[in-house]
């Protein structure tokens, strides 16, 4: 399975965990879900190892980007289950330090924001593995020379910052040959 597959199925994975745990930390269920953390450390441990073999940079900033995820969630579970075992905390409505009904809310608007900035850097990704090879594709057509699909990605991925503050998040890649070259020009959407 290619790594950007196994990195959306992953997500879906950590997000159903962070749920599970979740819902035992507000009391409704009595056992902590860590049989499910160890599988899951063992899947972010096989995707890393297959991301380090990877030459595909893309591939390995996603795999990195999905294990800095883990890795909080992770932090933020073994910490409240460490808590209430050590009677620090007690599961219940509270748990989270908010009155009320809130602390769900707040749990599903985080989660939700963290949802919305994980398709915002795939959909970045796709772009930019697009407009790559559109450009490897017109350079060996037009001019004969063939690039690397890793450098032309990378070097687009450097440009993104400057692109930014530019355009905002409102733009796309235009890639056409004029005068003897193939540019890559960033244009608002």
């Amino acid at each position: 399975m290619p790594i950007s597959e196994t990195v959306s199925a992953l997500i879906t994975k950590i997000e159903k965990l962070d749920h599970d745990f979740n819902m035992y930390f507000t009391a409704q269920e009595k056992k902590a879900p860590l049989q499910a953390l160890e599988n899951m450390k063992k899947e972010v441990a096989i995707l890393m190892k297959n991301a380090t073999m990877s030459q595909n940079l893309v591939e390995q900033n996603l795999a990195t980007q999905l294990v800095n995820r883990f890795t909080t969630y992770r932090q933020k579970w073994e910490r409240c289950v460490r808590d209430i075992e050590e009677g620090r905390a007690k599961p219940g409505c509270k748990f989270f330090g908010c009155a009320g009904s809130s602390d769900l809310n707040d749990l599903k608007s985080a989660a939700d924001s963290l949802e919305r900035r994980d398709a915002e850097a795939f959909a970045m990704s796709a772009m930019i593995d697009q407009t790559a090879h559109k450009f490897i594709e017109l350079s060996r057509k037009h001019t004969n020379k063939a690039y690397s699909f890793d450098a032309v990605a990378e070097m687009l991925t450097k440009k993104i910052g400057d692109v930014r503050e530019k355009f905002g998040d409102n733009f796309s890649f235009d890639v056409y040959y004029e005068d003897g070259k193939v540019k890559i020009k960033p244009v608002r959407r």
